[in-house]
């Protein structure tokens, strides 16, 4: 295969100049000589030894050649260089020989030259020989027809110049011409000539040069003269590194102005041999950018790491993913031998929430939905984490498809204390709910000694029945009847004393009111109070705990008997259930009695803050807090014709963050 040097030769090659051209080895005098010790075309015998001679010791290239291109005599200078005897060229095709064998093209193009040659046309192109096998040479051949006598061409004269200097030579002008454009258009702020001393030489301009340089008379000065020390040895140092590498030597520096710091870069650029080309271009704004860019970073870069929050952005399309370097924190990865994707990352989610994860992120994707999670994550050392994160799309201008971006954080700590809040808030309403049962100690002895007394006179009867030998199946089915009110009674007392962690699913909250108002039946009916129930639907599913939220039902419905206790008849409590936006459901609870003091509306939900004369002000504070466990709301309006209202939401269904936790 041609190397690109062969197939630059082969386009030269191919260049062919027909305007006759002198031959460059020798003068007419000499080969005026040569060509009379030709004889006619049919009949020349080799060249006399004296023209060998001749031809030997002209540089580099000399040939005779038939019209065909055979090899007829050729100076010895090129046969030494390759090393060839005369034997292996004269009387071959010019092309065939060692020099023309590496390029099939080359010698094709040879040809060519040599049958316009042969039509009267003096050729003359550039390409390239092969010396030995590792030694190429850039030739300017030139093809003359020599004529007869009868005005025809008999043989043709050839003759070669080494011309790789001059190739050199014409790269060095092209690079430094290349030079003075990119200088040209970076539009420097300074430039000239310096010699490796240090000296500058000449061509001095810029639009800066008098702040930059502190004199206009530059020529034959010194460098280290007109800079600081500083900035002097770094121009050594550059001058030095330019001559050892032949490349562009860079450096930046700066120097003081009016109580300003002015940035600089200086690039050094190879010239002549004993010079070098100086642009000096004023960075100050780039660099006052990079340190405000910087310092924002830093700033950046120190909130996410005392927040614990790490950002991220992950390509879809070509799974490539970038984390900050709080990301590698969180996840215990070092940075430098880590390159995330989208799998590995998925490795590090815990196996439980790993399939949570993906479909949320698959979900995002398909619907341009921004997501909100928390889950675990497992650290190479096997500690678990949990963490918070938030991701969106973005479409930006120049790609095809959108990118995710997001954020992580570690919410461990925060875990722990939620889990540690709840421990007592747990506590805290199993103290309550004993207290509750406590106040309503008579109400709840009335209502388990009424089905007891029941099944005691059920047995009398049924004692009786069977000394009389009748049918008591009747009275046993009422006595089955009673027995299982206690029972549910009994058990209903138990899970509102029991002492237990929350544990939230979904149950109908009907069923819960139906508990709750059992459970003070006794004292509706003491204080003469009317129920009413305004429901849509008889069968509303709510997420949530339910002995807690039954708890808080039954201290609502409670404070709203005793509110009503000393007011006129008729005394209403109405309770009301509703689906007030999507997954959403609402209780309100209407009482018709004084209401809420105004100067009490706004710290009602604080401990400690009451309306009863023995009460201790935990009731509300507790149901708020138990409500905003289960993921809800608890407030308070007035009631318009009276009295008060309180309103609690709780979530329809199990949000995807609890999912989540819950498997933890």
């Amino acid at each position: 295969m041609d190397t690109p040097t062969d197939q630059k030769s082969l386009q030269r090659s191919s260049q062919f100049i027909s305007n006759p051209a002198p031959l460059t080895q020798f003068d007419e005098n000499s080969k005026r000589e040569v060509l009379n010790h030709r004889l006619p075309e049919k009949q020349l015998p080799l060249s006399s030894h004296h023209t060998q001679n001749r031809f030997g010791n002209l540089f580099v290239f000399v040939g005779v050649f038939s019209i065909e291109g055979i090899i007829l005599e050729l100076n010895r200078v090129p046969l030494e260089t390759s090393q060839l005897k005369t034997s292996d060229v004269i009387g071959k095709s010019f092309w065939e020989t060692y020099w023309w064998l590496y390029s099939s093209e080359v010698q094709q193009s040879l040809k060519q030259a040599f049958r316009k040659a042969a039509q009267g046309e003096v050729i003359r192109f550039e390409t390239k020989v092969q010396l030995s096998e590792s030694r190429m040479m850039d030739l300017d051949i030139t093809f003359e027809p020599y004529y007869n006598k009868a005005g025809k061409v008999c043989q043709i004269l050839g003759s070669a110049v080494d011309i790789t200097d001059r190739l050199i030579a014409e790269k060095r002008v092209t690079r430094l011409t290349a030079q003075i454009e990119a200088m040209s258009q970076v539009n420097p702020d300074l430039f000239f000539h310096m010699s490796i001393d240090g000296t500058i030489v000449g061509d001095v301009s810029g639009k800066l040069n008098d702040f930059l340089l502190p004199t206009k008379a530059l020529h034959q000065k010194q460098i280290c003269d007109l800079f600081p020390d500083s900035v002097g040895s770094q121009f050594e140092l550059a001058i030095d590194q330019l001559i050892q590498t032949q490349k562009a030597a860079v450096f930046e520096y700066t120097l003081q102005s009016d109580l300003c710091t002015h940035w600089f870069q200086a690039r050094l650029h190879p010239y002549l041999p004993e010079e070098v080309l100086v642009i000096i271009q004023d960075i100050s704004e780039r660099r006052t950018t990079e340190i405000e860019v910087n310092r924002v970073h830093s700033r950046l870069h120190e909130a996410q790491r005392l927040a614990h929050i790490g950002s991220w952005e992950w390509d879809p399309q070509n799974d490539t993913l970038w984390w900050s370097e709080e990301v590698y924190r969180i996840l215990k990865l070092p940075e430098s031998a880590h390159q995330p994707d989208y799998h590995s990352f998925l490795q590090m989610i815990h196996e439980e929430d790993r399939d949570l994860v993906s479909r949320v992120i698959v979900n995002t994707l398909k619907n341009d939905l921004p997501f909100s999670i928390e889950h675990r994550i497992i650290r190479p050392n096997g500690e678990i984490r949990y963490v918070h994160q938030q991701a969106a799309l973005k479409y930006l201008p120049g790609h095809s498809t959108s990118l995710m971006y997001g954020t992580i954080q570690d919410i461990t700590k925060k875990h722990e204390t939620d889990r540690m809040i709840q421990e007592y808030r747990d506590e805290l309403a199993h103290v309550s709910r004993l207290s509750v049962m406590g106040e309503l100690a008579a109400g709840l002895s009335h209502e388990l000694n009424q089905p007891l007394t029941a099944i005691a006179n059920y047995s009398t009867a049924i004692k009786a029945l069977l000394e009389q030998g009748k049918d008591i199946s009747e009275l046993v089915d009422k006595v089955i009847k009673q027995s299982l009110r206690s029972g549910e009674i009994v058990q209903r007392l138990r899970s509102l004393v029991k002492k237990r962690k929350q544990q939230r699913f979904l149950f109908n909250i009907h069923s819960s009111i139906r508990t709750a108002i059992q459970l003070i039946s006794y004292q509706i009916h003491l204080k003469q109070i009317e129920i009413q129930s305004l429901a849509e639907n008889h069968f509303i599913m709510v997420y949530a705990d339910q002995v807690q939220i039954e708890q808080v039902l039954v201290n609502l419905l409670k404070n709203a008997v005793e509110a009503m206790a000393h007011s006129p008849s008729p005394r209403i409590l109405t309770i009301s259930t509703a689906a007030v936006e999507r997954n959403v459901i609402q209780i309100s609870i209407k009482d018709t009695g004084p209401g809420i003091p105004a100067d009490l509306e706004e710290r009602l939900f604080t401990p400690f803050t009451t309306t009863k004369k023995e009460g201790v002000g935990i009731g509300l504070s507790l149901s708020h807090s138990l409500i905003d466990g289960s993921g809800g709301k608890l407030w308070y309006t007035p009631n318009p014709e009276g009295g008060a209202i309180f309103h609690l939401s709780l979530p329809a269904f199990q949000p995807h963050q609890d999912h989540a936790a819950s498997t933890a």
